[in-house]
């Protein structure tokens, strides 16, 4: 029992290291993943890299290839397209359900979390990739107190494959689209502070598609890494 415990943690440990090393870039599309490498960089046997792979295999990271080990996929505007159609349905109920039935606390929270969105815009002074961090602060506000398990789990898989799309695009070309994104936020928070469940849908809603409409329009004009 203690054996499987421990391959379990080191299998934790491996696929949130490789995980993040996706998404920072170090693995960019294209990249195969040798078993025998990661063997000796986290010191263990097979069993936990296996194990680790298929989990990553799982959530999109790589693509299992028979008799050639685990490939990074290349991100598409396919594959952006298909995350935010889903992030705009879930994140819209999302806003609903909050909408409905929210703590003082969480709207003061999320209230912050825009202040300082705006406040980084303001001042100028943060990297594209800080203001998008407060991004995801303020989205997981939304989605980890939506009060639907089922759905904070949709929700919990979409930001995971999210994370690698958004830090790969936070450039100076998309400040223009992080301004757009705060003022949706804060149409959001003011939609809940007013018990409007249909106009904080609406809001998350139109953030989202407008959000899509930016990283299309970047790809048109040849802008989004795509590469990656």
């Amino acid at each position: 029992m203690a054996k499987q415990s421990n391959d379990a943690n080191k299998s934790n440990q491996i696929y949130f290291t490789v995980r993040d090393e996706i998404i920072d870039g170090k693995y960019p599309g294209g990249t195969f993943l040798i078993e025998n490498e990661l063997c000796k960089q986290f010191a263990v046997s097979r069993t936990p890299v296996r194990e680790a792979l298929i989990r990553l295999a799982q959530d999109r990271f790589v693509n299992l290839i028979p008799n050639r080990g685990a490939m990074v996929p290349y991100v598409t505007i396919d594959d952006i397209v298909e995350l935010y159609q889903l992030r705009t349905a879930n994140d819209g109920l999302a806003a609903f359900l909050i909408a409905q039935n929210h703590t003082d606390s969480l709207l003061n929270r999320m209230e912050e979390s825009v202040s300082r969105e705006e406040r980084m815009l303001k001042e100028g002074l943060l990297s594209p990739r800080e203001i998008s961090h407060e991004d995801f602060v303020f989205h997981d506000l939304l989605s980890q107190n939506c009060a639907n398990k089922r759905l904070v789990d949709i929700l919990n898989q979409i930001n995971n494959q999210m994370h690698r799309v958004t830090r790969a695009a936070a450039d100076h070309y998309a400040l223009e689209t992080l301004e757009k994104s705060v003022s949706f936020h804060r149409q959001t928070v003011e939609a809940i502070r007013g018990g409007d469940p249909a106009a904080a849908q609406a809001a998350m809603e139109a953030h989202w598609k407008e959000m899509l409409s930016g990283y299309i329009k970047r790809s048109v004009t040849g802008t989004l890494p795509l590469g990656i």
